[in-house]
């Protein structure tokens, strides 16, 4: 289910500051299991490494060494694609987080005051100012 559509049945105030705040959990908990991936990756990287230096060691011919140092600057890679990928979710958790601030800033008092008055809100009509 993409954000979209998520926010598409946010039809109601409170709807959409629970929406919000789902969308924010989740993108930091996607950040999260990214990093930890990215860190199970280098680990892979790091012993590769060491796999290689020990076959050049052990005079392992050029091309099996070499293929293992490959391996590991790949691993490498994915490891800073995911730190770039953890970044840009942190940066849209954030933009959630402040779109819930300004919903809450801009239409909470409307909302306690609705919520807490003694008749039924009007048609939206009513309340245009001339």
């Amino acid at each position: 289910m993409s954000a979209t559509e998520t926010l598409k049945d946010a039809a109601t105030y409170a709807a959409l500051r629970t929406k919000l705040a789902w969308l924010t959990h989740k993108v930091h908990a996607h950040a999260q299991t990214v990093t930890t991936l990215a860190s199970d990756v280098n680990d892979a990287a790091e012993q590769m490494l060491d796999a290689s230096e020990t076959m050049k060691a052990l005079a392992v011919d050029d091309q099996t060494t070499s293929e293992f140092t490959d391996a590991a600057l790949t691993m490498t890679g994915v490891k800073d694609a995911a730190g770039a990928y953890t970044s840009a979710a942190d940066s849209a958790a954030a933009a959630a987080a402040d779109a819930k601030t300004t919903t809450e800033s801009d239409h909470g008092g409307i909302a306690d005051a609705v919520g807490s008055s003694p008749v039924d809100m009007a048609e939206a009509t009513f309340y245009t100012q001339p």
